[in-house]
């Protein structure tokens, strides 16, 4: 068995991932394991695609037309991948209004992107961070990457076959096989009792945004699904596919029941499956704890 260079934090909102990847972050902290922690919404992910813009060639030209005095920057900042482009962090300090709503228009996950080219954007840059992880020491902690944005985006967004987004998170678990992955994921029951939870904890935008986003895109739409009561159905479909195809993800993986709160039991539990793939004696002098900056955002998925 290998030693874990990647611990990946799964479950439906408010299921406790937060709770738990903060607990498996001062784990390893505490074990000197140098830790690169990237919650939800990070924008500057190391294999997730948060926050990128996605152009062809013809859209890179026409939008480098439209606003020649950013041309340059925006040409600059482009990175090819086959043949599309990649534009990431629309917001930094510099660029228009104007530039950053074009740019989110054809956002990798919200915005008119098809799902055949989202699939293979996220796959190359997961390949291109499983092929350049070796330079940093310790393990890496993400949140939300393998399973809920996948969901959100091809069953959600794109209504894509049960088959094809479990196709996809399979393809996306193989890429990172030479880390030795490990899945935590969090399982809080009926998603109603979770979600109103998290409503009354967050502000009423998210509900809102959330409740958009999983009702008025694909399969939402296909299924006539409204409000909060169509969320809670997408959230239940969800929870049944995700608990289907856990065991044949090609990962070790740890399903918590955490719906009854206990969470000092959960964490022991934790710890215990920890201590068994991740070696608390990683060599290094100090474990640098890194957390987030600006370029986390909210996020509807």
């Amino acid at each position: 068995m290998g030693v874990a260079q990647l611990v990946m934090v799964e479950g439906l909102p408010g299921s406790g991932k937060t709770t738990a990847s903060g607990f498996i972050k001062s784990w390893l902290a505490d074990r000197h394991v140098p830790v690169h922690h990237f919650p939800e919404g990070r924008t500057d992910h190391p294999a997730d695609l948060e926050q990128v813009a996605v152009l062809t060639c013809q859209q890179l030209e026409r939008l480098r037309n439209d606003l020649p005095d950013e041309a340059d920057d925006l040409t600059a900042a482009a990175e090819r991948v086959d043949d599309v482009w990649l534009v990431r962090d629309r917001e930094r300090p510099g660029w228009s209004d104007r530039l950053r709503d074009r740019l989110r228009e054809l956002d990798s996950y919200d915005g008119a992107v098809t799902h055949d080219v989202h699939t293979r954007v996220l796959l190359h840059s997961w390949q291109r961070f499983a092929e350049h992880r070796a330079r940093e020491a310790g393990v890496f902690l993400f949140e939300c990457v393998l399973i809920q944005n996948p969901m959100c985006a091809l069953l959600a967004r794109f209504d894509r076959p049960e088959a094809a987004v479990e196709g996809h998170l399979r393809r996306l678990a193989d890429l990172t096989a030479g880390m030795d992955p490990l899945l935590v994921y969090l399982d809080a029951g009926d998603p109603a009792t979770v979600l109103e939870a998290a409503a009354a904890q967050r502000p009423a935008e998210w509900l809102e945004l959330v409740i958009g986003y999983h009702t008025e895109q694909g399969y939402g739409l296909a299924r006539g699904l409204r409000g909060f009561d169509g969320l809670v159905e997408f959230m239940r479909h969800r929870r049944e596919v995700e608990l289907d195809l856990l065991p044949r993800l090609p990962v070790t993986t740890f399903i918590s029941d955490v719906s009854d709160g206990d969470w000092a039991r959960h964490r022991a539990a934790l710890a215990a499956f920890l201590e068994d793939h991740v070696d608390p004696r990683e060599p290094a002098p100090t474990a640098p704890v890194l957390t987030s900056r600006p370029g986390q955002r909210t996020s509807t998925r």
